[in-house]
């Protein structure tokens, strides 16, 4: 799985989601895990440049969808996890969660979504001792069920 490391300024640009910034706002420190969904196009990437900006951190990329480009796409769930624990002063953004999820029942993975949200409870602290947030964004909000969503700190579904 390939991972870019970001400056919070290299994300810059246009964002076309209603009620955004005022929403970027209530975001704090006690916020280890985030859901943002939104059409295409939408700026969804230039969303998680300005909160990292405001909280001070850089980011880390990955594409979820690049689990499934191994054989074992449980482990390599279970590798990005631990790596997100391990990151300290970081916003990490794991981009296309919707199809994820959507690929993983498609494999009758019913493990990936579970997987996932119990990582989101139990991380938590971890997470908040590290300064870390996680930001989870996606197109498709029908394909995130609502009980992953509830683990989310913060959603915003546009």
């Amino acid at each position: 799985m390939r991972f870019r490391n970001l400056r919070a300024e290299e994300m810059e640009g246009s964002v076309d989601i209603a009620g955004l910034d005022e929403w970027l706002l209530t975001i704090g420190a006690t916020d280890a895990s985030v859901l943002i969904m939104a059409p295409a196009g939408s700026g969804k990437a230039a969303a998680v440049g300005r909160l990292a900006h405001r909280l001070g951190r850089n980011v880390v990329l990955a594409n979820l969808m690049e689990l499934f480009d191994h054989d074992d796409p449980q482990r390599q769930l279970e590798n990005l996890l631990r790596l997100c624990e391990s990151e300290r002063s970081m916003v990490i953004y794991l981009d296309k969660i919707d199809k994820a999820l959507t690929h993983a029942a498609r494999r009758e993975d019913v493990e990936f979504e579970s997987r996932l949200a119990g990582w989101l409870t139990e991380s938590r602290e971890r997470l908040l001792e590290d300064e870390c947030t996680v930001v989870f964004t996606g197109r498709n909000r029908d394909a995130v069920p609502a009980s992953l969503v509830e683990k989310f700190d913060k959603t915003l579904v546009r």
